[in-house]
């Protein structure tokens, strides 16, 4: 089962390490991305970067949609973090174990506007955060488990 779904651009790094797996209270981290599936250097930084006492998978989206969708997954505690909201919606569409999701950080990019502290959407990225909203429980934007959260249906809705 999937405790929280994270949005990271810079995915698992010292702050997600040390401050978001206690606050998620999960055994294990998913990084889900594609990306990383073809570079063996971050792959290595990926689990350098883990706390020691975690285990750690990183998979495709579709690696990550099966694993998640495997029932010996359904007892295991899971902190997945993956780097964009559409990443976060096909996990989100192909699984049925996502409910939290936390946006912590994208990057700021061309045609894009700043709607949470480090996090720049463009308007395709809106209709996506939109459609996420109306599939999970909860969306929430904050850097570390100490900011007081601030709902993305709120701030869609502005």
């Amino acid at each position: 089962m999937v405790n929280l779904l994270r949005v990271d651009a810079r995915l698992l790094h010292g702050q997600v390490a040390v401050t978001w797996i206690s606050n998620v209270n999960a055994s294990s981290i998913l990084i889900a991305d594609d990306q990383v599936m073809g570079d063996e250097m971050a792959k290595i930084a990926l689990k350098m970067a883990k706390p020691a006492d975690m285990k750690l998978a990183i998979r495709s989206i579709d690696g990550a949609i099966e694993l998640l969708n495997d029932s010996r997954s359904k007892d295991i505690s899971i902190f997945a973090i993956v780097r964009t909201i559409e990443d976060a919606l096909r996990l989100v569409k192909k699984t049925d174990c996502i409910q939290r999701i936390n946006i912590g950080g994208i990057k700021k990019k061309e045609g894009s506007r700043l709607i949470a502290p480090a996090v720049y959407v463009n308007e395709e990225e809106l209709v996506t955060l939109s459609e996420l909203v109306d599939l999970v429980e909860e969306v929430e934007f904050r850097m570390v488990p100490s900011d007081t959260p601030r709902s993305a249906k709120s701030l869609i809705n502005k």
